[in-house]
């Protein structure tokens, strides 16, 4: 059990530094030009995979509007409180 509290504490605190990179550059964007830029899950998901992104914008327009509503840093912190929880829970 000691390894699953290993994976997931490691997996929580690599998504909280991957939220804190995200908006650190949101905000350093921010002070260059003056416009926040958006990152969503939308936007990790059209540069990750192009081809899927243009199926699931047409098949499923509700699920690209509720991906392109979620902040990208927001995501990742709650991805690091259920890895945490994970790690916690399963640990003992």
């Amino acid at each position: 059990m000691r390894i699953r509290g290993l994976v997931f504490g490691t997996a929580a605190l690599a998504s909280l530094a991957g939220a804190a990179v995200t908006f650190l550059w949101q905000g350093i964007m921010y002070l260059q030009n003056s416009a926040w830029p958006k990152l969503s899950l939308a936007t990790l998901h059209r540069h990750l995979d192009g081809r899927s992104w243009a199926l699931l914008q047409r098949d499923w327009p509700e699920a690209y509007r509720l991906l392109d509503a979620v902040p990208l840093s927001l995501a990742l912190v709650g991805l690091a409180v259920i890895c945490w929880l994970i790690a916690k829970v399963g640990s003992d």
